[in-house]
């Protein structure tokens, strides 16, 4: 086995520079922020140097641990060419030079590759066929059309990485699943998606694990072969006298700057001819390893629990700032219900959050909107009123509905006094036409028809920035620098007028990549160079989501790939299964990183609740906004909340962070948007209700409690179509999670890896097992899971 640290070749060393320094400024506003890591593609590949430091103007130059990788900075200072040769190894390292220090950026070789997609037409002759699916955002005018060959069968060169694709096929316009392929799933509308599998070499990829430390050195052990390895230390990889490799073990020496930093991180990458390993993140406690939940806080990304309030359906505090539209033409599905800041204020002071163990709130847009309703749905003949909060009509102003800008203020205080983040719904997108922005700018907007004389509404795909979402909301044109540095500024405004923890941002696909990275910068600026959280909704491929990743943009976004298959997994609807669940998982933890900060949604604001599907009320594939307003959604099958505490524990458990959407704690159902937005339900719970709430709690204080659930590495041991075991590993510490999401009792006879330690087991819920010779045995019954730890 050989090593390599940042270029170094690392023979066997008995000696590690135990406290040893750097002797690198750890307090520069470069070094506070953890510089992503980049996936290049071979050839030309353009990278914004703002993302990585804050004055790209002071960069001297840029250099590379790798002669395959070329590395120039333009000529405008801002961006850097780095030019990939196709025989450059799987991970390299680059630095950034600033007055003699490298701030270094990881950055591995894409896994792209070559894939011939072939479909065969049966005997038929087409005049187009297409493919749309999440490897084109299902969009089959981005890929070629497919081609007869000699054989018989049309086909594409698609460019893809190893993983699970569903798609559907477009024949002469007609868009269907791939009759030659038995692998599909109901897409919810009435038809079916296929599966596409494509197969990688992710079976020979080296995997790390963090297995002991001491008072100054971190030992990890290595499955599979190891080429080369790459640590760092914040923004500096470490010299080669800080890491040696000792009869296959490999010993991190802790640099003594660490100990002067409450917290800091060690990162660990490995690689060999075949691939890129997982990444390794360790969190330090002034220099030593945090293996005490107690000492992490809430400004700890990777520890929070979100928890998603919709404002004016969780809890009406103030009946004084009630105002309905009352209108014959709104009907009251669709108008204000009352919920209101007050009411959001009595649950943080009566310790609702911190019992549950939420320490995030996410709370839904709060600029004024209209007063008037606005939109039509033709079947119920009614008007929509902006209860939601997303048509703003102010950029700065609390709507009065909700409270004051002074009663926010002062939740955000009591929030913080209680260890509580709060996460503001920002609209950067659009504005109402009754905002002043668009009545004295509207030149400030995209157009509303397209030169072809078409609407430009709802394009999502071929319009993505341009879009407009109704006739009576203009997208902003955030291509214009003006309006850019209009809406970060009023973005700024709420952040320092209300001391928030960060965004939650709205359509974020939509908004071009230079309002991200004018928005970051200015919130570093603000904050010493630090960055606060902040995740985006983007539905979309996963490398349209990771496209907005980066250090100067965007902390995570939802996962919606991972969610829409184990969503329709575990509430036992569309065909697909955990082996579905588990690959698409995988390609998510490949993607954004073992330890990424996306969010794991229980369920949205923009779906039907899980309940609904899962107890059989709301049929999948109906149209599900209409079902919501012509019957009644309640919950038939009493299972269903079962199933929905295997989706918590799901969430709870993954590498990411967990988003519980306000009454899934309970179980709350509903049809699509308005009936998915219920008003919150906080007394007279039945029995189902009170027994999925104690569980979610013992969930989310299980999580917050053991560093394992928040920096552990992911291990798969086993995965069946209706089973999942799975486990987390933190040095000594681990948790094995077991999944039975089948309609019978199961049994489990699995025996453990070498990585895991099995003493001092306990389980969760109380489920009886044993272990013996590493082998753990546990009867599970129907819809249920367990936790050892």
């Amino acid at each position: 086995m050989r090593k390599i640290v940042c270029l170094l070749l690392l023979a066997v060393i008995g000696i590690t520079a135990y406290g040893s320094s750097l002797n690198f400024p750890i307090n520069s506003e470069n070094n506070k922020n953890l510089n992503s890591l980049l996936t290049l593609k071979t050839g030309e590949n353009t990278i914004n140097l703002q993302d990585f430091v804050m004055n790209p103007a002071d960069i001297d130059s840029i250099t590379s641990s790798s002669k395959k990788l070329i590395c120039r900075i333009d000529r405008n200072r801002i961006t850097a060419n780095l030019n990939v040769l196709p025989q450059m190894e799987h991970f390299v390292n680059v630095k950034l030079w600033i007055k003699g220090i490298p701030y270094s950026v990881p950055c591995r070789k894409t896994d792209k590759m070559e894939f011939i997609f072939t479909f065969n037409p049966q005997g038929h002759l087409y005049k187009k066929v297409q493919i749309a699916g999440q490897m084109n955002d299902w969009t089959s005018s981005r890929t070629p059309d497919l081609k007869l060959n000699e054989k018989g069968l049309y086909e594409v060169t698609l460019n893809l990485s190893p993983g699970s694709f569903m798609y559907q096929m477009s024949l002469d316009g007609i868009q269907t699943h791939d009759a030659n392929n038995p692998e599909k799933v109901d897409n919810g509308y009435g038809k079916f998606n296929s599966i596409l599998q494509v197969a990688g070499q992710g079976d020979k990829y080296p995997i790390l694990f963090a297995d002991k430390y001491d008072g100054s050195a971190i030992t990890l052990s290595v499955q599979k072969d190891l080429k080369d390895i790459f640590v760092y230390w914040q923004n500096f990889c470490f010299p080669v006298r800080f890491v040696t490799n000792k009869s296959g073990k490999i010993t991190i020496s802790i640099p003594a700057e660490a100990k002067k930093l409450d917290r800091s991180y060690i990162r660990v990458w490995g690689s060999n001819e075949f691939g890129v390993s997982n990444d390794l993140l360790i969190p330090l406690q002034n220099g030593k390893v945090l293996t005490d939940s107690k000492e992490i806080t809430r400004l700890d990304k990777q520890a929070q629990i979100m928890y998603f309030i919709l404002v004016d359906r969780f809890n009406d505090g103030d009946k004084s700032n009630n105002h309905p539209m009352n209108r014959p033409d709104v009907n009251h599905k669709v108008d204000y219900w009352g919920g209101d800041i007050a009411g959001i204020q009595q649950k943080i002071d009566n310790g609702y959050f911190e019992k549950l163990g939420a320490n995030t709130l996410w709370i839904s847009p709060l600029n004024q909107n209209p007063t008037e309703p606005y939109g039509y749905y033709a079947l119920m003949k009614t008007k929509f009123s902006g209860y939601h909060g997303y048509w703003p009509i102010s950029s700065s102003k609390v709507d009065f509905r909700f409270g004051t800008n002074h009663e926010f203020k002062d939740l955000v205080t009591d929030a913080h006094k209680k260890d509580l983040n709060v996460l503001l719904d920002y609209v950067a997108h659009h504005v109402h036409i009754e905002h002043p922005f668009y009545k004295q700018h509207p030149e400030w907007t995209t157009p509303l028809y397209l030169p072809d004389g078409t609407l430009n509404t709802e394009r999502w795909d071929d319009q993505r920035l341009t879009t407009w979402f109704d006739t009576f909301m203009p997208t902003l044109d955030l291509s214009n620098p003006k309006v850019v540095d209009m809406m970060t500024d009023s973005a700024m405004i709420w952040l320092k007028d209300f001391n928030l923890d960060g965004f939650r941002h709205d359509a974020t696909k939509h908004i071009t990549e230079q309002f991200w990275r004018e928005l970051t910068l200015k919130i570093k600026k603000q904050n010493q160079g630090n960055r606060l959280y902040q995740i985006g909704e983007t539905y979309g491929s996963s490398e349209l989501i990771s496209s907005y990743l980066t250090t100067g943009m965007l902390d995570g976004q939802f996962d919606f790939n991972v969610y829409d298959v184990a969503n329709t997994t575990f509430a036992g609807v569309g065909g697909s299964n955990l082996q579905q669940v588990q690959a698409i998982l995988n390609s998510s933890l490949y993607t954004y990183g073992n330890h990424n900060l996306m969010g794991n949604i229980s369920g949205n604001h923009d779906k039907p609740r899980f309940m609904a599907l899962a107890s059989g009320d709301l049929k999948f594939g109906e149209d599900s906004k209409a079902a919501g307003w012509q019957r009644e959604i309640g919950i038939t099958d009493s299972t269903a909340y079962d199933k929905l505490l295997l989706m918590h524990t799901f969430n709870m458990t993954i590498p990411g962070i967990p988003v519980v959407f306000y009454g899934d704690e309970i179980g709350l159902t509903g049809a699509n948007d308005p009936d998915c937005r219920r008003m919150m339900k906080f007394d007279g719970l039945n029995k189902r209700e009170n027994n999925l709430l104690q569980k979610v709690t013992l969930l989310a204080h299980l999580r917050k409690n053991n560093p394992v659930l928040l920096y552990g590495e992911f291990i798969t041991i086993q995965a069946k179509k209706d089973s999942w075991v799975y486990a987390r590993k933190y040095f000594s510490r681990n948790a094995i999670v077991f999944i039975n999401n089948s309609s019978t009792s199961k049994s489990f006879d699995i025996p453990l890896p070498a990585e895991l330690n099995t003493e001092g087991l306990k389980s969760t819920f109380n489920t009886k097992f044993t272990v013996s010779n590493r082998t753990v045995r546990i009867h599970l019954p129907a819809y249920s899971a367990e936790i050892l730890l």
